[in-house]
């Protein structure tokens, strides 16, 4: 078994990220905890879920590496921790390139193709290597 990448730790945290923001309550969690820290009751009050439910939620944004607790005089707070989301994102933005690029290729090479100009794609189908006529030199 081939062994782990830095390449492949990078998204498996990425993943684990994805994974915790893939439920609209985390993501509205994040968004108002983007705003500024808040306690689990004052989050709560602006929740369509019971205050039981958002400390869940926050064990889950805790877990993923996107929050963090503080206690304070008012008691804990939550404040969102930007990097891992940034890093997500920056990994999203590449895949987004890659197919970007890829999708603008294929769709030269079939309008090259229907429009019969013989373009790159039609001079790559044999890679240029076109066997001699028999009885002719090359």
């Amino acid at each position: 078994m081939p062994e782990r990448t830095e390449e492949h730790e990078a998204h498996a945290v990425s993943a684990q990220v994805l994974k915790a923001l893939a439920d609209p309550v985390r993501l509205q969690i994040m968004d108002r905890l983007a705003a500024r820290p808040r306690g689990v009751t004052e989050l709560a009050r602006t929740l369509p879920i019971t205050r039981q439910g958002t400390s869940k939620h926050l064990g889950v944004l805790r877990r993923a590496g996107l929050v963090e607790s503080r206690s304070g005089p008012t008691g804990e707070s939550y404040r969102v921790i930007p990097a891992p989301v940034d890093e997500a994102s920056r990994m999203l933005a590449r895949a987004a390139d890659r197919w970007t690029t890829q999708l603008e290729l294929l769709k030269r090479a079939a309008e090259s193709a229907a429009d019969g100009s013989g373009g790159p794609a039609a001079e790559e189908d044999d890679g240029g290597m076109r066997p001699a006529a028999p009885g002719t030199t090359p």
